[in-house]
């Protein structure tokens, strides 16, 4: 069963209780070994939050060395910073912050440390000053999304340039919007996808980002994993009634491009580990499905046809596209 984090945020505490901060004189240590507890360790998680209070959340994992003494922890922490819930942990406030929490159970005693990291999109990485044309024509574009709209975002694959051919006749009687931007980052649409898609969620967010981190880019695979997570996590936090469906990302025959296949294999395999954990997101491969006799002369952008595996694996996986009234 996929963790239902837009449950998790309005349950009441389960397993895991917390509590708001009240400084403790007690000594931290990592268990009572002597009566063979043995260890607790918590690795500190990190978190983001926006200028317009999107964020991320991170999962509390606490590791204990003999699991059959597991036991019940309560979390201590200032409760202005940041927020747990069942072992979920969110940031609150705007700022760039250590924030220290005690767990504490019967036999064990530690603090770890939630490092909050207020997200500017500053740098390189996040500048889209070139597109900002592009950028203007799609938050134009979205002025017309409403809830029954299923918004295609991301990269060339889902701009009009190359899906346009092809959604004048699939769109012609459904509520769809495609709003890519060719050449663009999972880390651009970081900074601009609130902008781009406005105040009002869609019924499907449908991306397909990736391919530039590594043919354009050529960045890390564990760097765009966390560029890709962090983009879904904020995309859920702003649009919580919202599903979420990404593709995968396809492996290009292009020679240019050809050493990048073993970044692309890392990221797709560690992105479907973790999008089964949550219920509104989906991870659709496209990749296994596509080969070279689908794309067009470059060896990397499907040809109109192609679309059809697309849009296919996007009804397979339970996306629920609304007719035009």
């Amino acid at each position: 069963m996929k963790l239902k984090f837009k449950t998790l945020l309005i349950m009441g505490l389960m397993a895991i209780l917390t509590v708001a901060f009240a400084g403790s004189a007690d000594k931290p240590d990592g268990g009572d070994d002597a009566d063979n507890y043995g260890t607790l360790t918590i690795e500190d998680p990190a978190v983001y939050i926006t200028e317009s209070k999107a964020y991320t959340f991170s999962e509390i994992e606490p590791v204990f060395s003999n699991p059959d003494k597991a036991e019940l922890l309560t979390y201590t922490y200032d409760t202005a910073d940041i927020k747990i819930e069942n072992g979920i942990v969110i940031p609150l406030k705007r700022q760039d912050k250590r924030v220290n929490v005690r767990a504490k159970s019967e036999h064990f005693n530690v603090v770890f440390g939630v490092e909050v990291k207020y997200l500017r999109f500053e740098g390189q990485i996040y500048n889209v000053s070139e597109y900002k044309q592009a950028i203007d024509s799609r938050v134009a574009q979205c002025k017309a999304v409403t809830a029954d709209t299923t918004l295609f975002i991301g990269d060339s694959f889902m701009d009009e340039y190359f899906i346009g051919d092809y959604m004048q006749t699939y769109a012609q009687d459904k509520e769809i919007i495609c709003a890519g931007i060719g050449g663009t980052t999972s880390y651009q649409w970081e900074a601009v996808y609130k902008k781009i898609i406005g105040a009002t969620a869609p019924k499907n967010i449908v991306l397909n980002l990736g391919v530039n981190n590594f043919y354009n880019g050529r960045y890390m695979s564990e760097d765009t994993t966390d560029s890709l997570k962090r983009l879904f996590m904020l995309l859920h936090s702003s649009y919580l009634s919202s599903n979420v469906y990404w593709f995968n990302i396809i492996q290009s025959t292009n020679s240019d491009f050809i050493t990048s296949s073993s970044r692309v294999t890392e990221t797709n395999s560690d992105l479907t580990v973790w999008c089964e954990k949550y219920d509104w997101i989906n991870y659709i491969d496209v990749c296994s499905k596509i080969t070279e006799s689908d794309l067009r002369e470059d060896k990397l952008h499907p040809k109109t046809e192609s679309y059809d595996i697309f849009t296919g694996a996007l009804l397979e996986a339970g996306c629920e596209i609304v007719n035009k009234k």
